[in-house]
């Protein structure tokens, strides 16, 4: 008796639940499009633009609509509106918002229904979320049910839920069970910053929406055809993540709004706009939201002084140059820490050697501030222009020394053959994980791997990890084994190469499961975290580049073989430095097209080496291009 009791209340609240939803639904209708376009790229990036419909929401009674950019990043000859009692309109493009993936249409329509806006504080994680599309059924909006899950995400900027998003309903509304608009479903990622960004993730359970509140908000602007770019000011943190401290600033991007404001190196930003920001991250989240042209009210406690700054904010800055001193670091045993940062090399003809730097020499401070890794070295040199003037506090043997060094920019050139690090004499460790060949199945993603991990290598001596990504249709996984294993032994290189499941060739799909394998290795192995590349051959260029743009924190080279990224790079970060090797044979066909694109990432200040090796890529890979990979690797440390 109780049983059926309980069984017909659970199918009553079912039935409650779907009325609710359908109702919800019902009261949304009305101010949901369906867009069709015709025209333009086929291809944007490495990915397929849609050709199908996609969505948009009416935002005023006089025909402005809201939507996704991704929906128009083909940029289509054609735009037509269907409102949802299936009247059809010419649409004009009137603004973009970069920050936040969005583009405004106007179609020439009167008295339709504007979506109402959920306020900020009215939404809160757990609550039922239905994310609406107008592709399927052009008559009632498609339905994909969830909640949200967390808000404030992506430095402010979206509100995230676990109901499918996808290109189906990009553009279209998240709402409420009142039929209210929580926000407008775009594509974004936490790392990746293209125009195609976050695509990779439909279907994952992961979901962004573009709060409906902010959309208004910035409606005014946009109605006036000013298109809308993130704000930026222009400083960088050493430390990172959600646990990160307080903003203490570590280095100021030269002509920035925040260097002509004369914010230093050193400062502590204490608040926003009269909000405390006792923590990085909470700064990042008052920031992200703010576009280019606005302006913020800055506390920052420099010394035992508060100063106050008025800060405009910029659409872009100025490409950063990374600062080169010239060596090359000692290389430190996994137990054995030592105090400073020890010179392996000093690289000739470089500011190091001029400034007088030794083999040897132990830099325990830049410019007053202590370094004790390769890490903290670089964050203080960070703070440093090239040609600036760099002191330099050093210990040669039992003496402490100070130079002072005029830094140059970081160079284009491989140094030199340079001696491969001795590995050190060592107890035999008593257990340490597999060495030799390894041929195995990443657990839970079924993505087959083989990996190679130099059979004189000990666990306590971190090694380098390059990632191999095949071309479509063949691992070469013999050719790249035989060409690397010499090199993988003598500078202490785990070499590692995932193998798609798809003949064709890599997805989008098949990068979550390669950084998974990453993050594997690194639990499995000691990795030198300086030392982290992706070496992508042909079109497997493309996935390497964007497993780097995916998790650009983790990654600190990239090898682009034979071929090329067609998406947008992002700009060169001083906060995650990334080493780039462009590599093609004379006879390659995509030679011209890598020249182009070493023209474009030279101006956008990226470190990248370019060679050209005799014979043709089809042929096969060379042992000149395995000595080129293998010396442009053990090099990435340079500093």
């Amino acid at each position: 008796m109780f049983t059926g009791l309980a069984a017909a209340q659970d199918e009553s609240l079912a039935a409650l639940e779907e009325r609710s939803f359908q109702q919800a639904v019902a009261a949304a209708d009305p101010s949901i499009v369906r867009i069709e376009t015709v025209g333009g790229m086929d291809l944007v990036g490495e990915v397929l633009t849609a050709t199908g419909p996609t969505t948009g929401v009416i935002v005023s009674e006089d025909g402005y609509i809201i939507t996704s950019r991704f929906n128009f990043v083909s940029h289509p000859a054609t735009v037509v509106v269907t409102v949802s009692d299936e009247r059809k309109f010419a649409a004009k493009i009137v603004a973009e918002d970069f920050s936040r993936m969005l583009t405004l249409l106007k179609i020439d329509a009167a008295e339709l229904k504007p979506l109402p806006a959920v306020t900020p504080d009215d939404v809160e994680v757990g609550q039922w979320a239905l994310a609406l599309g107008r592709t399927f059924d052009p008559l009632f909006p498609n339905m994909s049910v969830g909640i949200v899950s967390a808000v404030r995400r992506l430095s402010g900027r979206a509100t995230q839920t676990d109901a499918k998003v996808s290109p189906l309903n990009y553009g279209g509304p998240l709402i409420d069970l009142t039929g209210r608009g929580i926000g407008i479903l775009v594509p974004l990622s936490p790392q990746g910053k293209d125009e195609t960004a976050g695509v990779e993730w439909y279907d994952g359970g992961i979901g962004f929406a573009i709060p409906l509140h902010d959309v208004y908000a910035a409606l005014p602007r946009m109605q006036a055809g000013e298109s809308l770019h993130r704000g930026l000011l222009g400083i960088g943190f050493a430390e990172d993540g959600p646990l990160a401290g307080a903003a203490k600033i570590a280095t100021v991007r030269p002509e920035s709004p925040a260097d002509r404001a004369g914010i230093q190196v050193g400062d502590i930003v204490t608040q926003i706009d009269g909000v405390d920001v006792p923590r990085i991250p909470l700064l990042k989240r008052a920031l992200g939201p703010r576009y280019a042209g606005d302006t913020v009210a800055l506390k920052v406690k420099r010394g035992d002084q508060e100063l106050p700054f008025s800060i405009t904010l910029a659409a872009e800055l100025k490409a950063y140059s990374f600062p080169w001193l010239g060596i090359l670091p000692v290389r430190e045993l996994l137990n054995s820490p030592q105090p400073g940062v020890g010179v392996r090399v000093v690289i000739p003809e470089t500011p190091a050697a001029k400034g007088g730097l030794q083999t040897g020499d132990v830099i325990t401070s830049v410019k007053g501030e202590a370094v004790n890794s390769l890490a903290e070295l670089r964050n203080a040199l960070r703070a440093f222009e090239p040609n600036d003037d760099c002191e330099l506090n050093i210990q040669r043997g039992d003496a402490a020394v100070k130079i002072s060094v005029t830094l140059g920019t970081l160079p284009d050139q491989i140094p030199a053959e340079v001696r491969p690090v001795a590995t050190p004499r060592l107890p035999e460790a008593a257990t340490r994980p597999a060495v030799g060949r390894l041929s195995e199945t990443l657990a839970g993603r079924e993505l087959k791997y083989w990996a190679y991990v130099p059979e004189n290598s000990h666990p306590e001596v971190p090694l380098g990890l390059l990632l191999w990504l095949h071309p479509a249709g063949d691992s070469m996984e013999a050719e790249v084994f035989r060409l690397m294993r010499e090199h993988c032994d003598r500078r202490g290189i785990l070499l590692v190469g995932p193998q798609a499941g798809d003949i064709a060739g890599w997805t989008a799909d098949d990068l979550e499961p390669i950084l998974d394998l990453v993050k594997l290795i690194q639990e499995k192995y000691q990795i030198d975290p300086a030392r982290i590349a992706a070496c992508g051959h042909g079109d497997g260029v493309s996935i390497a580049t964007q497993l780097i743009l995916k998790d650009r924190e983790r990654f600190r080279g990239l090898v682009a073989s034979s071929g090329v990224y067609r998406g947008r790079m992002p700009d060169n970060d001083p906060d995650e430095r990334l080493e780039i090797l462009l590599t093609q044979f004379e006879l390659d066909g995509a030679a011209p097209i890598m020249g182009r694109l070493l023209a474009v990432l030279k101006q956008m200040k990226y470190p990248v080496v370019q060679q050209t090796l005799a014979g043709d890529e089809t042929a096969g890979l060379t042992a000149d291009w395995a000595e080129l990979v293998a010396r442009w690797f053990d090099v990435l440390d340079r500093t």
